[in-house]
């Protein structure tokens, strides 16, 4: 039995990653297109998903150094996605927010993936109903042992 779960284990690995692998290209073609980094379109996606959101709040989201979250709202501000508002309450509060060219940015990118996706779930045929069971079982366990802080909501994304 145990020999049997590595086994599928392996198996479970090797189809994640190649999904993951495919679903990557997708988005590589927008983000070499838009001229955009990686840790760049975190920042985006997060700020979709936390509009208003602080410099501090990204360093904890995102798990990076806070002077290299800054850098990043630096120059993603500079390429007019990003805009930095005012808190009328606190002037040392900066929150931050998507640009229309920004959303616009994030938008292509999901909207690709939302094609190649359902392009897939149509060859699927009878599979799509127990795969999308099987897909919701893992988000499931995945909220159960989440890869961010707990005291952040994740947005899953399209």
């Amino acid at each position: 039995m145990k020999k049997m779960n590595e086994q599928t284990t392996k198996r479970f690995r090797s189809a994640y990653w190649a999904l993951v692998h495919n679903l990557d290209m997708v988005r590589l073609r927008v983000w070499e297109k838009r001229h955009i980094t990686l840790p760049q379109l975190r920042v985006l996606f997060a700020l979709r998903a936390h509009p208003g959101v602080t410099t501090n709040m990204l360093v904890k989201l995102l798990g990076l150094a806070a002077p290299t979250v800054s850098s990043l709202i630096d120059k993603l501000a500079r390429a007019g996605l990003v805009e930095r508002g005012q808190d009328p309450q606190d002037r040392r509060v900066i929150p931050l927010a998507l640009t229309e060219a920004g959303q616009s940015v994030v938008g292509e990118i999901a909207q690709e993936s939302q094609a190649y996706l359902t392009q897939l779930a149509g060859q699927l045929g009878d599979d799509l109903e127990p795969l999308t069971l099987a897909l919701e079982r893992l988000v499931a366990a995945i909220e159960q042992h989440p890869a961010l802080p707990a005291d952040l909501p994740v947005e899953v994304q399209p």
